[in-house]
């Protein structure tokens, strides 16, 4: 179990990520708190529940079948990004990553009106943990990981933009396969268990070219689709009313 805490003015907002139960864990002190699980459980009307898809890889299973499970584009481009000198390191560079994810936000027109959704350099360092891809201090991609002692889940990416140059974009594309392979084997390693892409928009089993980008992307590591579940509550109706109000703003821009 992963619990993380964020302050925005007097609003204290908590997650409580890979919990079992999401009811049996006491928070003495929150105004919005949001229990993240992969079980599906009986709460009272309280709770907001939502449900979204997520694709996961076993890390108990043997490296070579994770391998063989990845489809043969993403083979290519790991063994390329290899082969070309791109490396991927644990990082403590927190502060160059949330520059680089503010600049990925944008060229996405995903603009952060109440700074909700860009964490602090500080808040990345404090709960997670950095992969980058470089290559020569180039910055070609970045995952932010939250973890607990069994799973890991992808919080943030970021990647340069996309351009006229093919050369560019393929290496950027390297280096994000390369990128995912590497972390695999970093928390493989460790022990855990699991390895979450962090969220499908498409529900569909069967990968097809006709998924969203980053969809397909995901899904061809290989990994099995399942449900993932928010469970949250608000401690007044005017934190719900404020909270609310600022994702539908969100929707506006």
């Amino acid at each position: 179990m992963l619990i993380t805490e964020r302050k925005f003015g007097i609003f204290k907002i908590v997650n409580v990520h890979f919990v079992e139960d999401p009811v049996s864990v006491d928070i003495p002190d929150w105004d919005v708190v949001t229990y993240h699980a992969y079980k599906k459980w009986d709460v009272t009307n309280e709770f907001e529940t939502q449900q979204s898809f997520t694709t996961i890889i076993d890390l108990r299973q043997d490296i070579d079948v994770i391998w063989k499970k990845i489809k043969k584009t993403h083979k290519q481009h790991i063994r390329r990004a290899d082969k070309n000198g791109i490396k991927i390191t644990v990082s403590d560079n927190y502060e160059r990553f949330h520059q680089e994810y503010k600049k990925f936000l944008n060229q996405k027109n995903n603009v952060d009106l109440f700074g909700l959704r860009i964490l602090s350099s500080q808040f990345m360092q404090k709960y997670g943990v950095l992969f980058l891809a470089e290559k020569q201090d180039e910055f070609l991609g970045g995952n932010l990981y939250f973890h607990d002692q069994d799973s890991a889940f992808i919080v943030n990416i970021a990647y340069p933009k996309l351009g006229i140059s093919n050369d560019k974009n393929k290496c950027i594309y390297d280096a994000n396969c390369f990128l995912h392979w590497k972390a695999m084997q970093y928390f493989k390693n460790q022990g855990f268990i699991n390895y979450d892409f962090g969220g499908l928009k498409s529900g569909e089993i069967s990968i097809n070219h006709q998924m969203d980008g980053l969809d397909f992307f995901r899904r061809s590591f290989g990994g099995d689709v399942i449900l993932h579940y928010q469970y949250r509550k608000y401690k007044s109706r005017f934190n719900k009313l404020l909270f609310q109000s600022s994702n539908f703003l969100h929707t506006l821009i």
